[in-house]
């Protein structure tokens, strides 16, 4: 193991890029002391993690800039510990049960394949977008040297009518980190870090939109010819009453408008996660490009506002802002959650708020890995957290928290969200949520119900 790892160390550029995966090591001159003390504790690890000051001097600052694969949509990589040493807390069981007596939970999907967004049709009807399972054979790379992404027709729609569960689309373009050949452990207790159909929002006519990610460099999608052209892309379906596709047709491609653009002037990483339909456009948040996106009725993309890296103490890097979610407040200004990049600092994601036109202001902060808001009725905001403490640390416990107009916080749910990727409010009041939203196969549909 050991001259496994000195062979890593020799390529910095390697290391250089991927320092979300060695960040616990590089803060420290004596690798090798490390390597023969594997009972490092928990607490060390945490603070070795932000603690990547080894190479500051020997490294450009350009390679410094991180392409994390959460910048991705939601999809996160997890370190490996090099020494075999993982610390998962969460277990992959379906847990439909929540502490908090306040809130009632049950499941209303079952058996999906990484869901991500909700919408609920104005005849009552849930659709839930579902990234896929592992790729196929195609490969391309992936946003950091050493990571390949697995490309598959793996991605659905599934629909909840009545009681009855149905996939509704199937076959639908998805790309999922290829753990051979690099030193990854891309999950937690068996989470999968696929990126596909993310969202879905439903129109004035009942049409559906939906969004498919990416999360790597656009250039790499020419690889795929015409099966993979849809990803980071906006495609509109039409749907008959009952559910079933009419038509499918591409209407914005953001993986262009990030080549094109850029928009922030960083790595060019396209991974649309989130978007809402308001008029005849569509907001759009591209977490890998940190961005909110303008699509109008023909499809021409705008940049709304660019949300930008941060600086630390400690943190010898910019930190990416990596946003998520986005909603419409009682306000009619546009409130967007941001996830933070690597190291996945506790309590520093924010929620901005930014009226069309307008440069974003921090509106809340104090969060943890933000994946989805929601406004509440009382002009309030429901805030969801993919995990509440850093994904360093192998925990995939989410929460479910609400913030009031006067900025008072309540968590309603601390037990029972297990990486949660997005929730949408019905018209019951109650709160569904995509729960264990990183897994293949156990995913799930969650009604929590606020008892008064």
């Amino acid at each position: 193991m050991k001259s496994q790892f000195n062979k890593l160390v020799r390529h910095k550029k390697l290391i250089s890029r991927c320092l979300f995966i060695y960040g616990f090591i590089a803060g420290h001159d004596d690798v090798s002391h490390m390597i023969k003390n594997r009972n490092i504790t928990l607490k060390r690890l945490r603070r070795c993690s932000i603690g990547i000051i080894g190479l500051r001097k020997k490294l450009a600052a350009r390679r410094l800039l991180l392409i994390s694969l959460l910048s991705l949509g939601l999809a996160i990589i997890i370190p490996v510990l090099l020494f075999g040493v993982l610390i998962p807390t969460v277990n992959a069981k379906q847990n439909s049960v929540s502490t908090n007596s306040q809130v009632r939970m049950s499941v209303v999907a079952k058996n999906l394949n990484n869901p991500r967004g909700l919408a609920f049709r104005t005849d009552g009807e849930l659709y839930i977008t579902e990234a896929g399972v592992n790729g196929q054979k195609t490969q391309i790379p992936g946003p950091a040297p050493g990571v390949i992404l697995d490309f598959g027709l793996n991605g659905s729609v599934t629909r909840v009518y009545q009681g009855v569960q149905q996939r509704i689309i199937v076959d639908l373009q998805s790309t999922t980190v290829d753990p051979k050949d690099t030193q990854l452990v891309p999950s937690i207790n068996g989470s999968s870090q696929t990126f596909g159909a993310t969202d879905i929002a439903f129109d004035r006519k009942g049409d559906a939109y939906i969004i498919l990610g990416y999360a790597t460099n656009p250039i790499y999608r020419r690889n795929l010819g015409y099966s993979g052209a849809n990803l980071a892309s906006l495609l509109k379906i039409n749907l008959t009453r009952k559910g079933k596709v009419v038509s499918l047709k591409k209407i914005a491609d953001f993986a262009q408008y990030e080549s094109e653009k850029n928009p922030s002037h960083d790595d060019l990483v396209s991974d649309p996660y989130s978007f809402l339909i308001q008029g005849s456009d569509c907001l759009v948040v591209d977490g890998g490009a940190n961005d909110l996106l303008r699509v109008d009725r023909h499809g021409d993309i705008s940049t709304e506002a660019v949300f930008n890296t941060r600086y630390f103490p400690n943190v010898e890097f910019p930190v990416q802002s990596v946003p998520t979610a986005i909603t419409v407040g009682s306000d009619g200004a546009y409130y967007v959650g941001e996830f933070s990049g690597f190291p996945f600092l506790e309590g520093v994601a924010r929620i901005f708020r930014l009226m069309p036109g307008q440069a974003p202001q921090v509106y809340a902060e104090g969060f943890t890995q933000i994946i989805d808001i929601a406004a509440a009725p009382d002009g309030g905001l429901y805030v969801l957290e993919h995990a509440s403490h850093s994904l360093l640390l192998g925990d995939g416990s989410g929460a479910l928290i609400y913030l009031s107009p006067s900025g008072q916080r309540t968590t309603l749910v601390s037990d029972g969200l297990v990486l949660p990727t997005a929730m949408t409010i019905g018209s019951d009041g109650a709160i569904y949520v995509s729960n264990y939203g990183s897994y293949a196969g156990i995913g799930q549909v969650v009604r929590i119900e606020i008892v008064s």
